[in-house]
């Protein structure tokens, strides 16, 4: 069973389509492709094979502290967003927690490794997915931890910078996961340096297109979090070339203006293309990728992704996401031409 977006080797094993040849539009990945700077950042470094990194990562948090605009001794890295997550619910170690949900299915896996009791805040349907904070704030009675992706993944939506504030004065800790707060630019990183119980994650994978490094970074004043973190973390989780490249993304400030333009652009095209369809509804989305329902009874998820792998495009059937079901999919917005590809096989199948 394929439970996550982006998995093309499982597809391309699964459906015998060559992996080169598939449009993914299921793992929310940037649209820009960067890989001549990154292969030049390669050949012109490659010497660093040969040693460790600084085990300190000096130079790649003082480009992160200048990116984010915050306090360098509040940044810890790790091998991709994922293994951060997994180290601050080990580190914090909650025995009661909150997730709101739908939301990103790791998060529930990890607080089970530890044991920890699960609680879901529903984002209803019927309110668009949109979070009724004075209901989850009533609802944070003896919860150690609330986690939210922000904006959310796979509905779209994000919780403004007061509302986290409501939450923080009223929670013993919260964890953002902010993997595409940069499509939005909202981001709770300036409240860090207000509240010690606030511990926000991102990573490259998405808004900067390289998965394949694997490189996320954290930012928490609470320094009894960081140092915990540093005792449970692998030394150098961070490889060398992770190491070079991330320095590289985070001062790339015309790739940063690109991809937010055409993030923009081409998410207002769906909108128009798609929203006169009766057939399906689109969902309001701060990020790179929107959640739509299918309204025909005569089709479901499964038989839309199914219609579309034969024209080498993939979406995200979105049922496995808690709260949702087969009438749910996502797709995120890669470059012109592709986008137009598939508004032409939606059209195709609902209109």
């Amino acid at each position: 069973m394929i439970n996550h977006g982006g998995d093309l080797d499982a597809i391309s094993k699964k459906y015998n389509i060559k992996k080169d040849t598939l449009i993914d539009f299921s793992g929310n990945i940037g649209p820009l492709c960067i890989s001549e700077d990154i292969k030049n950042i390669i050949i012109n470094n490659i010497d660093a094979i040969k040693t460790y990194p600084d085990k300190t990562y000096e130079n790649l948090k003082n480009a992160i502290c200048s990116y984010c605009l915050c306090d360098k001794e509040d940044i810890n890295v790790g091998n991709g967003a994922t293994e951060l997550i997994s180290l601050f619910i080990k580190a914090y170690n909650p025995k009661k927690a909150l997730i709101l949900s739908p939301s990103y299915l790791e998060y529930e896996k990890e607080l089970k490794n530890i044991n920890c009791k699960i609680s879901f805040f529903p984002l209803k349907e019927e309110e668009d997915f949109i979070p009724n904070i004075d209901l989850l704030i009533k609802s944070l009675k003896d919860i150690e931890l609330v986690i939210i992706c922000n904006p959310n993944n796979p509905t779209g939506y994000s919780i403004k910078n007061n509302d986290i504030k409501r939450i923080l004065d009223n929670c013993k800790f919260l964890m953002v996961d902010e993997t595409y707060a940069e499509f939005e630019n909202n981001s709770c990183i300036p409240l860090t340096k207000e509240y010690q119980n606030l511990f926000v994650i991102r990573g490259t994978s998405k808004f900067f297109g390289v998965p394949g490094i694997r490189l996320g970074y954290c930012i928490c004043k609470n320094k009894e979090i960081n140092d915990k973190i540093l005792k449970l973390k692998d030394l150098w989780s961070v490889n060398s070339f992770a190491n070079i490249i991330g320095i590289h993304l985070f001062n790339n400030k015309d790739f940063i203006y690109k991809t937010k333009h055409i993030i923009n652009t081409q998410k207002q095209m769906f909108y128009s293309e798609l929203s006169n369809i009766k057939t399906i509804k689109l969902y309001k989305s701060n990020s790179n990728f929107i959640l739509c329902k299918i309204l025909d009874k005569s089709i479901n998820s499964s038989m839309l992704f199914e219609k579309l792998i034969k024209q080498n495009i993939i979406i995200r059937d979105a049922k496995d996401f808690a709260l949702l079901n087969d009438k749910f999919f996502r797709f995120c917005i890669l470059e012109e031409d592709n986008n137009k590809k598939l508004i032409k096989e939606l059209k195709n199948i609902f209109e």
